[in-house]
């Protein structure tokens, strides 16, 4: 596939009004993938998506992005709980998981470690490496002193101290 080709795929004529549209016809819970900034979310939030999904596409639409990890606490304190927050990108391991939930999201994707493990060892593969995420996130859990997912907050975590103030992670 070309870059050309790629850019046919993308529909630029797409609005905040056929989100709207999308959730009015549909029982199914209505998700928008790739909300980095708060407003982006509070749209999401005003047309009927159900949930959203903080994601830079794994930075290969547009190199030098925001990573999802630095955009989740101003986009999970924009809405407020009014819907269930994502977040895709950069879980390699236990601890980005711990993070991530710390953070605010209520879940996470995983891909690409999925997909590694898919094409080492096929679906035993790809099983494994869910396995090795999920014993990786409980003793990520236990040494971080939260018994459970749900009592993570962002007490937990702190930025680098060679990152400047107002800035997780």
């Amino acid at each position: 596939m070309t870059p050309l080709d790629f850019v046919n795929l993308i529909d630029p004529g797409l609005t905040w009004e056929d989100i709207e549209r999308f959730a009015a016809e549909t029982p199914l819970p209505v998700l928008v993938k790739g909300i980095l900034t708060p407003g982006d979310a509070q749209r999401a939030v005003h047309h009927g998506a159900r949930g959203i999904v903080v994601s830079n596409h794994g930075g290969r639409q547009l190199d030098t992005v925001l990573a999802g990890a630095d955009a989740l606490p101003a986009i999970v304190e924009a809405v407020g709980g009014q819907l269930d927050v994502l977040v895709d990108g950069g879980i390699r391991r236990g601890t980005d998981v711990v993070k991530a939930l710390a953070l605010g999201a209520r879940a996470v994707m995983v891909g690409r470690p999925v997909v590694w493990g898919l094409a080492v060892g096929g679906a035993y593969g790809a099983q494994r490496v869910l396995e090795i995420l999920l014993t990786e996130f409980d003793v990520a859990l236990a040494l971080a002193g939260a018994p459970r997912a749900r009592e993570l907050d962002g007490s937990f975590v702190t930025a680098a101290p060679w990152v400047g103030s107002g800035t997780h992670l």
